[in-house]
């Protein structure tokens, strides 16, 4: 958040704004938003789209990474419900490209995430939007509290080039002028706004834009005119007349140079999908923790062992010097105390009571677990050996 945009003459924007773009660059042409009812958006328009009864919404948001991951977020929705998750033109009717579904709880919370789903290069512009079989329920935007008291995420949508967005189509009229990077900040619990563009065109204005779907747009202001180097910043501090205290909005943000669209609202894939890390740890008996003590625990030996888990969910376990020729099967415990699931991973050991498996798969895709692997007999529920550390 960039809390010292408020009110301050220009020349005291001067460090704020520095620090806004510092972490602006940190997170590249990335986009992340909030997710907002479908029906309360009325800036710059009303959407036509909706849902004709729109499911309830607490909180949520949209992520897209510099690595084309997508992680989607609600919070108080409808209970037990699939919402599609498309990634939506800014235009009537909308293209769309597919990218998943989101099954709420009983509490109406759900997550959805997907590692690398937009492929290096992709270039989007849009909003992220989730739909119910009853219609669009949820869009991508902003709200400004009524109470200037931040409780939602900031609007942080990257910028790029118009020419050059492919998903989730390509788009015409649009100009040609340069564009190394550019980002835009609104704070939910003021409306204080923040556009930069680097890399663009020298010695030129741009005129910043929301623009709904339908066309109907609200005039930010002007970016620039850019320096030498195509760097130009704008600010809007508060009160913002453009969003004022109580506005929800979703729409794509345009800046135009001579009427012509330039940069729009969206992301820009530019960093090699990095797998996530596995995760790992030693297994120790379940007798010698210490730390604490632990109760219903086997006798068995163990001269070592481990398991890791893979970034495809396949968990691994390596056992030397257990109790020989003994059939051991590996548990999941989750960390909240629940009951352990039997990830059906069997470890049978050799006379020298040793024991590896290959990598077995077990979590599901888009899991974030929390927890360790427990080994047991297969045919009783002590506790023989368990992820632990030994120190000496």
């Amino acid at each position: 958040m960039f809390q010292s945009l408020r009110k301050w003459p220009a020349a005291l924007l001067a460090a704020p704004v520095a620090l806004c773009l510092a972490a602006g660059s940190a997170r590249a042409q990335t986009f992340d938003e909030a997710l907002e009812p479908c029906q309360a958006v009325t800036t710059p328009a009303a959407l036509t789209t909706c849902a004709a009864a729109q499911d309830p919404l607490k909180g949520g948001g949209a992520v897209i990474s510099d690595e084309g991951d997508v992680t989607v977020t609600v919070l108080g929705a409808a209970t037990n419900t699939s919402y599609t998750i498309t990634f939506a033109s800014n235009a009537i009717p909308p293209q769309t490209v597919t990218i998943g579904n989101l099954m709420t709880n009983a509490n109406g919370n759900g997550n959805f995430r997907k590692d690398a789903f937009f492929k290096f290069g992709t270039v989007g512009a849009g909003n992220v939007v989730l739909t119910s079989s009853a219609g669009e329920e949820f869009v991508t935007g902003l709200t400004v509290s009524t109470l200037g008291l931040g409780t939602r995420r900031d609007f942080q949508p990257g910028l790029v080039r118009c020419t050059d967005v492919t998903v989730p189509a390509t788009l015409s009229g649009c100009g040609s002028d340069s564009l190394n990077t550019g980002r835009v900040f609104v704070e939910e619990d003021d409306g204080a706004t923040l556009i930069h563009v680097g890399g663009a065109r020298p010695s030129t204005s741009y005129t910043a834009l929301f623009v709904a779907p339908s066309g109907t747009s609200v005039t930010l202001g002007t970016v620039g005119p850019t320096n030498k180097a195509g760097s130009a910043t704008f600010v809007q501090g508060t009160p913002n007349p453009d969003l004022p205290l109580n506005t929800i909005a979703s729409g794509e943000i345009v800046l135009q140079s001579s009427s012509t669209n330039e940069f729009m609202s969206g992301f820009k894939v530019d960093q090699k999908f990095v797998a996530p890390k596995v995760g790992a740890s030693s297994l120790v008996a379940c007798g010698s923790v210490t730390n604490p003590v632990l109760s219903t625990c086997g006798s068995d030996p163990l001269d070592n062992g481990s398991f890791k888990v893979e970034a495809g969910g396949q968990i691994s376990v390596t056992l030397k010097g257990a109790s020989p020729s003994t059939n051991y099967e590996a548990w999941f415990r989750p960390v909240d105390g629940s009951a352990d699931q039997d990830t059906g991973i069997a470890l049978p050991t050799d006379a020298n009571g040793d024991s590896k498996t290959g990598a077995k798969k077990f979590f599901a895709a888009n899991t974030v677990a929390s927890g360790t692997i427990v080994i047991k007999h297969s045919t009783d529920d002590e506790d023989q050996f368990i992820g632990g550390y030994e120190t000496h």
